[in-house]
């Protein structure tokens, strides 16, 4: 139980991992993702056990509302799920994220730093952050409207059962859910503790590569497979080149709330298919402009961080 436990909230350093075989080192990455299934599947079957005894105490007047607001009771259970899954694997996440940042060197609140400088060092984070939003922004409107153009969104039968279900939660839920709990906690799973470990482990392609494609999977259908992988791939480098978790953690948030405000009631699907190509066009474009800047500009320096 004691090695168990370390595995799941243990930070071994890159030397204490060389010699451990490719299999432990395996063990070492997924044993968290495995723990965080387990008791994210367990939490979601005693909170619809729960409600359904509830369920049998409100009257009619209850149930009617229950069954009214199906979409949005099932995303609040699925939240809460996440939420209970993520907690226990905390330890660890918190053990990578600290890490992590304590190796970025002195860093801004390490030192101090003359008011001009400051004052540059700020301005250079704030576009640093407005180009990764943008980047986030383009990158997943662009491929919203590829692969509804291309038919891609429509070959998949449990993808339109999922949407239909994430965009039938009430507004301000949807909001929460995805602009908050389900960035927050996904990226602490995949690019907190799965890229950080897998990169010790192994390297850094690989880490962003096989990291993105879980992160795909994950979602449970093709289509979000391969949008969650191509987007993961974006978090994972931009969490690299920014050296900061806000970074995964802003994109994601951009990304779901900018796709899920824009596709709410189906308003993307009712703009005219030439104006949907032009904007396509338009958004990658765009979205490639944001990466070739955060590359060219290498966000992140020692002695300013973001």
């Amino acid at each position: 139980m004691i090695n168990f436990w370390k595995m799941i909230s243990i930070r071994w350093d890159e030397e204490s991992i060389k010699p451990w075989s490719s299999i432990k080192k395996t063990i070492y990455i997924l044993l968290p993702l495995l723990v965080y299934y387990l008791v994210h599947d367990m939490a979601e079957i005693l909170l619809w056990g729960a409600l359904n005894l509830l369920a049998g105490c409100v009257g009619d007047a209850g149930l009617a509302f229950l069954k009214a607001n199906s979409y949005t009771v099932r995303g609040m259970i699925s939240g809460l799920a996440i939420l209970c899954g993520v907690a226990v694997i905390s330890p660890g996440v918190a053990a990578e994220i600290h890490a992590g940042g304590s190796e970025e060197g002195t860093g801004m609140a390490k030192r101090a730093v003359p008011g001009k400088d400051r004052q540059r060092v700020n301005e250079k984070r704030v576009t640093a952050y407005m180009v990764l939003g943008a980047l986030a922004f383009l990158s997943a409107l662009g491929l919203n409207l590829l692969f509804d153009l291309i038919g891609f969104t429509e070959s998949s039968v449990s993808f339109t059962q999922t949407a239909t279900a994430q965009f039938g939660v009430d507004f301000g839920v949807g909001l929460v859910l995805y602009g908050i709990i389900s960035p927050f906690a996904e990226e602490a799973v995949f690019r907190g503790m799965i890229y950080n470990r897998m990169k010790r482990c192994f390297s850094y392609l690989i880490a962003i590569v096989v990291s993105s494609l879980l992160f795909g999977c994950y979602h449970g259908n093709l289509v979000q497979a391969v949008y969650g992988t191509i987007l993961g791939i974006f978090i994972a480098y931009s969490y690299e080149k920014y050296e900061s978790f806000a970074a995964p953690v802003l994109f994601h948030a951009v990304a779901n709330v900018s796709i899920f405000v824009m596709t709410y009631g189906n308003k993307l699907a009712q703009i005219d298919r030439t104006i949907r190509i032009v904007m396509a066009i338009v958004s990658l474009l765009g979205a490639a402009g944001c990466l070739i800047w955060i590359t060219k500009k290498n966000c992140v320096k020692n002695k300013d961080k973001l």
